[in-house]
């Protein structure tokens, strides 16, 4: 690497771990970006009203709600009929596959590699495909031909998900 020419290995202005950041600042930011778009979508209202009215919108809104200035009884009646059984049917579908394939590993079961296939492909040791299998979180060590000799183990000192 040249002496004369610093490394860009890490961009400050990209956020690597954003639960490190301030809970307010988190919060002050999302209500920001919730902000922008709904902005967004407020300029793409009148793009929606044109497409509706030239689909016919208005006149159906119109058939179906406004007519003689009263509503259909059987559509205030049917609809939310409707909208409940909708929602029911896919309540009881999902808990019937729920039942169904509930305790049963649908999955095949993953065959394990030896650990001299392991090295023959990375290129590495037999001791160190070992080591790297018994390992939770390495530092891999490469050659000039990206090639695995060595590993340094870290430790976790905290859960990795929270």
């Amino acid at each position: 690497m040249n002496a004369n020419k610093p490394s860009r290995r890490f961009d400050s202005r990209l956020i690597q771990k954003p639960r490190q950041q301030p809970r307010l600042q988190r919060t002050a930011w999302g209500f920001v970006t919730i902000a922008f778009w709904a902005f967004y979508f407020y300029l793409w209202a009148p793009v929606l009203t044109l497409m509706s009215w030239l689909v016919g919108g208005r006149l159906a809104w119109v058939q179906l709600y406004e007519r003689k200035q009263q509503l259909d009884p059987f559509l205030v009646i049917a609809l939310p009929v409707l909208l409940i059984g909708c929602a029911a049917l896919l309540i009881v579908w999902a808990e019937y596959n729920r039942f169904r394939f509930s305790g049963k590993e649908r999955r095949a079961p993953r065959i394990d590699v030896a650990h001299a296939e392991i090295a023959r492909d990375l290129g590495a040791t037999d001791a160190l495909a070992r080591q790297l299998a018994g390992a939770k979180a390495v530092t891999l060590h490469m050659d000039d031909d990206a090639r695995p000799v060595g590993m340094t183990e870290q430790v976790l000192t905290q859960p990795a998900f929270r």
